[in-house]
């Protein structure tokens, strides 16, 4: 609902404006949490039906992050918030004793992570709280993304 509202009630230049080279624009953020939700989900998933998957990193290339700054508003919102409410109904569905379950995701040269299906649910809220802050500018920019 945040994230909504937010895309909604916002000025468009605001939100298609790059701040600095490095940082995301507003709608390159939302874009990047509806992906986030998908994929998370996806995992949690994968992570249930499998044991102990590995998934690659999720790092679309740079054209990908652009091309979110040309996204139809309404259409990002209502994407976000359809993968936000698919995320709420895994989490509500998750069997108790899947949350231990593991995923594994190979991040290349940074390294190969274990994650629990518990984790990678807290994390997805993270990022979605974590990149609203930084959307609206009120994330300090010494605080890492």
């Amino acid at each position: 609902v945040a994230w909504r509202e937010f895309l909604l009630e916002a000025d468009d230049t605001y939100l298609r404006a790059i701040p600095e080279p490095g940082v995301f624009s507003p709608i390159q953020y939302a874009a990047h949490v509806r992906d986030i939700l998908r994929v998370y989900g996806d995992r949690m998933v994968l992570g249930v039906e499998q044991d102990s998957p590995t998934v690659p990193i999720f790092n679309p290339p740079q054209q990908v992050f652009e091309s979110y700054n040309r996204l139809d508003t309404k259409e990002l919102a209502a994407d976000l918030g359809a993968q936000a409410q698919r995320l709420a109904e895994i989490v509500e569905n998750m069997d108790p004793s899947a949350w231990t379950r593991l995923v594994i995701n190979d991040r290349g040269q940074y390294g190969v992570y274990t994650f629990t299906i518990s984790g990678l649910a807290c994390n997805a809220v993270h990022e979605v709280h974590h990149h609203l802050l930084d959307a609206k500018g009120t994330l300090g920019s010494s605080a890492s993304s």
